[in-house]
């Protein structure tokens, strides 16, 4: 099939036919242009005795019958305005379903959840584009407020709720397994030095605006470089729930001057399909503060801010902005799909994590379970799906000392094009569904994860990181945990500002393999340590970028092959005065403000770095490097 541009596709999904029609129910008057249709949310509102849920569902049944009246003849489009400025209190999910051209226009109105569900549920969409329009949650997903007290162990730590902020009973019991972040209120950001990431197992209610909170581990049982707990800590609590936006098997969905302002889950997630998500002038930032409230809110999005899974084209993001996301920004990924058996030549029986992202017809990369190198490449010439409780077992040990499976026995039996010489633990991972062409220009990053780029020809240019919380910006394969796929493959970081970055403590301690305020790599399985021999990172090109008052190295690369550093300018690194942890993973003791590690045909020049306490050199490379094919110039100490 021809590609065609988003521009040139939404012209195409904007008319050609007349539509019909609504029946006298609705009530409503269609646009008077041929080839389109549009409501006013007033209609459905004045109808519905001030029921928000009542009034949406009136109006997007006359959306989808008139959506399917018109596939009839051909494409149509149609838009639903909602009131000006207005504000609707919802309590369940907004579900669009096979829409082809489908417009919602916010008018600048704010959707209220009152249930702490997800707000947008996209499935089997086109073309469809929501814009102008805010997204909050009443009440809050998520607590905050100040350490009162805790115990010798750090275990059990008592927190004053601030002001405004809930603490009723569901919310508490939803908090195990979630997020104790210890929070700088005037940075709005993790404190410096905080662990990255405490866990509650119990939190529960001890009286009106005061919660105890029972952690996993001590928040003082903590490495060198984690700064021990005090009272008067402001401290904020939460746990991953449902999504505000849910995307499932769409093309071409369109985000433009949405306000996303708390989410129970992830902020924006989309699965599967051919993707390419356009995003313009999206804010994933906390809300004002809450009715009767005296302090601002510390977190936007529960988990991720984003989040991209197995698409044909990966998303682009213009002008953006996230602060406060609790996970990662943005996370673009395929998966890792692990050989349970070979059963004939050319046939695999693999394990999935998800239901999702590898189908016939797709290219395959593959990757040797001990050095995680290719092992080639092939085509998914057939693949069919299947329970085997009898290889549960079997299954279950791949995904030892990994995040597990979601499919304890679903088998995928798989037909090569050509043999690969794959052996049971070995993975493949597909080249059609891993977000190709992901782009982020132009967005602002505050107090938020990572921007996680682990697509194939990925661009982050002219973009703004403060105070992340780790690596602010990272590639490469994570085959050691996560099971998300893939190494870097025609990257470009470019032209990007960062401002104290890796503040959280996670980053430098002695089993961390992520070093740098840019980091590509890998991360291998829990086992591994040291850098893995390979050289699966391609074409890597980070140039123009400024790097100031980092926690640990500006810029970490390994496992390159084909990598470009420079006309970097950095201020200076390992601000904390010291490195404490960091480097151990490697055996390396940090001296300067680059490090490149197992990599060949790389380029480093014209990069200017200030001399710090521990920082002493620009650039040092690693022995494990192709030392005759590593060209420096001109790299100098400021």
């Amino acid at each position: 099939m021809m590609p065609i541009s988003r521009r040139r596709a939404l012209t195409l999904a904007s008319f050609v036919v007349a539509t019909p029609l609504l029946g006298a129910e609705s009530g409503a008057e269609p646009a008077p242009r041929p080839g389109s249709a549009t409501f006013d949310m007033a209609t459905f509102t004045v109808t519905s005795s001030g029921d928000a849920d009542a009034a949406f569902a009136k109006a997007l049944a006359a959306v989808a019958k008139t959506a399917a009246d018109a596939s009839k003849a051909g494409p149509v489009h149609i838009v639903l305005n909602l009131e000006k400025n207005a504000s609707y209190r919802i309590k369940r999910p907004l579900a669009f379903r096979q829409l082809h051209g489908f417009e919602l226009n916010g008018n600048g109105a704010q959707l209220i959840n009152t249930t702490r569900s997800g707000t947008f549920v996209i499935s089997d969409c086109s073309h469809l584009t929501i814009r102008d329009l805010s997204i909050d949650y009443d009440p809050l997903p998520f607590t905050q407020g100040t350490i009162a007290a805790f115990d010798k162990a750090a275990l059990e730590i008592t927190v004053r709720i601030d002001p405004g902020y809930p603490d009723d009973a569901a919310l508490l019991a939803a908090m195990a397994g979630g997020f104790f972040k210890v929070m700088d209120r005037h940075n709005r950001a993790l404190k410096t030095g905080a662990r990255d990431f405490l866990s509650p197992s119990h939190v529960a209610r001890i009286s009106d605006g005061l919660i105890k909170v029972r952690l996993q581990w001590g928040a003082n049982d903590r490495s060198p470089s984690q700064l021990p707990i005090v009272i008067g800590d402001v401290v904020a609590i939460s746990n991953g729930g449902a999504h505000a936006v849910t995307v499932d098997s769409s093309v071409a969905t369109s985000l433009i001057d949405l306000k996303l302002l708390a989410s129970p889950g992830m902020g924006i997630i989309e699965n599967g399909g051919e993707g390419s998500m356009m995003l313009q002038k999206v804010s994933v930032v906390p809300g004002p503060r809450p009715k009767s409230a005296t302090t601002d809110r510390l977190i936007s999005t529960n988990s991720d801010g984003s989040h991209f899974t197995a698409l044909e084209r990966g998303p682009t993001f213009e002008d953006c902005s996230f602060a406060n996301t609790c996970d990662d920004a943005i996370n673009v990924h395929g998966f890792y799909y692990y050989v349970v058996a070979k059963t004939a030549p050319r046939r695999f029986l693999l394990s999935p994590k998800w239901d999702i992202g590898l189908v016939a017809g797709d290219d395959i990369e593959s990757c040797d379970h001990a050095t995680f190198r290719s092992l080639g490449r092939s085509k998914v010439e057939q693949l069919t799906k299947r329970h085997a409780p009898e290889l549960k077992a079997k299954i279950a040990q791949l995904w030892n000392n990994r995040s597990p499976t979601t499919q304890p026995d679903l088998i995928y039996d798989v037909t090569l094009q050509q043999d690969l010489p794959l052996r049971v633990g070995d993975a493949i991972t597909s080249l059609t569904h891993a977000g190709s062409g992901a782009t982020v220009l132009r967005c602002s990053f505050h107090a938020c994860g990572r921007v996680l780029m682990k697509a194939p020809n990925a661009i982050v240019e002219n973009c703004q990181f403060t105070f992340s919380t780790g690596v602010a910006l990272q590639a490469g394969s994570d085959i050691g945990f996560w099971s998300e796929s893939g190494f870097a493959d025609n990257l470009v970081f470019r032209g990007n500002r960062f401002s104290h970055c890796v503040n959280g403590a996670n980053e430098l301690t002695s089993g961390s393999g992520t070093l740098g305020t840019i980091y590509v790599g890998m991360e291998p399985p829990e086992s591994a340590k040291g850098f893995q021999d390979n050289f699966e990172n391609r074409r890597v090109i980070i140039e123009g970028n400024h790097i100031d008052d980092s926690c640990i190295y500006a810029i970490f690369v390994s496992n390159a092959d084909g990598l470009k550093i420079a006309d970097n300018v950095i201020g200076q690194t390992f601000v904390r005065g010291n490195a404490f942890g960091a480097g151990e993973f490697f055996r390396i003791r940090p001296d300067s403000a680059i490090y490149v590690g197992r990599s060949r045909n790389v380029e480093i020049s014209n990069n200017v770095a200030a001399r710090g306490r521990i920082a002493t050199a620009v650039v040092a490379i690693d022995p494990s490097c192709d030392k005759r094919s590593v060209h420096q110039a001109n790299n100098r100490l400021a």
